[in-house]
């Protein structure tokens, strides 16, 4: 999704100096990628599992699923970006969205056969995501409910809070609550700092961050394998974007964290995998009037996003 240029664009320029660097690197990725984001709806698969936040280094580097490996570029470089580009004012009648991500429940209702909002159905307060596990049993009993749909599978790792033991070791070491955007301490006031910041004022170290990342990709990745192996048809594993992870926009700049950066655009948010797992038994797909789902009231969702860290 290539944004144009206005007037706000450039007095944001004046603004905040910081935000040259994140202008001219903008320029540069739409320069080089105009037109060429993926239409994921478009594309020949089944079962499309989609990894929050997954970029294609990692992934790459950290995958065992067998398949056909390439990187694509997404219409987004976060969650609601994404969906935007793939999904907003079209209809996918002949398609099931079960999905971790609260995003969803601002699509209309009208844009899927129906959709399984997990992010209702099967929140888990404990760790303020919902997990790998559930998505996997809920997908195979949405296959089937649904034998005769494509689906959509949105997984919400690796997208913090992160999940694993250096996930805990974080908790405990920095008495961290929670890893949403203001993190809730054990004691008696909330601090107003985000997780991002305790990284980029250098109180979590950007190599313990990335150890987190890289264990729930890990943990997220082997569900996922799990799933493929036991859901029909040709399955393809991708992601809606990527993530920060301690990189710098420019030099002698503050190392960014995480991918809700409004002005950032560059491959390492856009950039994201597309696996294509071959398969000797394809699905035998319909399109039928949607049905209505309950995707949640504006306070849950708001409430989802918090956690997620989102507002």
């Amino acid at each position: 999704m290539i944004e144009r240029y206005t007037l706000e664009n450039i007095k944001k320029v004046f603004e905040k100096p910081g935000y040259v660097g994140w202008e001219v690197q903008r320029v540069l990725f739409d320069l080089k990628h105009r037109g060429a984001a993926i239409d994921v709806m478009g594309e020949d698969w089944d079962n499309l599992i989609l990894l929050d936040a997954c970029r294609y280094d990692y992934f790459e580097d950290q995958n065992t699923i067998p398949g056909n490996l390439s990187s694509v570029i997404s219409h987004g470089g976060s969650s609601w970006e994404f969906m935007e580009g793939n999904f907003v004012g079209q209809q996918f009648h002949d398609t099931v969205y079960v999905t971790g991500n609260p995003h969803t429940g601002k699509l209309d209702d009208d844009v899927f056969h129906t959709v399984e909002p997990l992010y209702i159905d099967a929140w888990n307060d404990e760790h303020g995501t919902v997990l790998p596990e559930d998505v996997v049993e809920a997908t195979l009993s949405a296959h089937e409910s649904y034998p005769n749909k494509r689906l959509v599978v949105h997984f919400m790792q690796p997208h913090r809070p992160y999940l694993g033991e250096i996930e805990k070791e974080l908790q405990r070491q920095h008495n961290i609550g929670g890893f949403n955007r203001y993190l809730a301490y054990t004691d008696e006031a909330p601090t107003t700092v985000s997780f991002s910041k305790l990284i980029e004022n250098g109180e979590v170290s950007v190599e313990k961050a990335q150890s987190a990342y890289r264990e729930t990709l890990d943990i997220v990745l082997g569900q996922v394998e799990r799933l493929v192996e036991r859901l029909p048809g040709k399955s393809v594993v991708s992601a809606d974007h990527g993530e920060m992870l301690g990189e710098r926009i420019m030099p002698f700049t503050l190392p960014k964290f995480g991918h809700s950066h409004q002005y950032i655009r560059n491959d390492i948010l856009y950039r994201v995998p597309w696996l294509e797992i071959p398969a000797s038994e394809r699905r035998k797909v319909t399109a039928d009037e949607p049905i209505e789902a309950d995707s949640g009231s504006s306070t849950e969702i708001q409430e989802r996003l918090h956690a997620l860290g989102y507002k």
